[in-house]
């Protein structure tokens, strides 16, 4: 289990740090009922879109995006212990 550990908060971190770089954002002002408009991808602490009027991060779907990372670290993960080498005491021929 410390190989899944290891692998899938290793996977999940770099995820995570990707998307620091490349988190949507919108220019509809928070509490409006009215339609998201994207504006495009641009690192959280940027200030790409400070032209733009009510530009902020899209909260929501930074944390889809997220949801998706934690996905894929796990399957990473499961799938880097499936196929770890058995050592020791794990090995089918001891």
């Amino acid at each position: 289990m410390k190989v899944f550990q290891n692998v899938g908060v290793v996977a999940f971190l770099i995820g995570m740090g990707i998307l620091c770089f490349f988190t949507p954002w919108t220019s509809t002002p928070a509490g409006s009922s009215a339609a998201h408009d994207s504006l495009g991808n641009a690192a959280i602490w940027s200030q790409r879109f400070a032209t733009v009027a009510g530009a902020r991060v899209d909260w929501g779907a930074f944390a889809i995006l997220a949801g998706m990372v934690a996905f894929f670290a796990i399957v990473i993960a499961a799938s880097a212990y499936f196929f770890r080498n058995k050592r020791g005491s794990e090995r089918e021929d001891v």
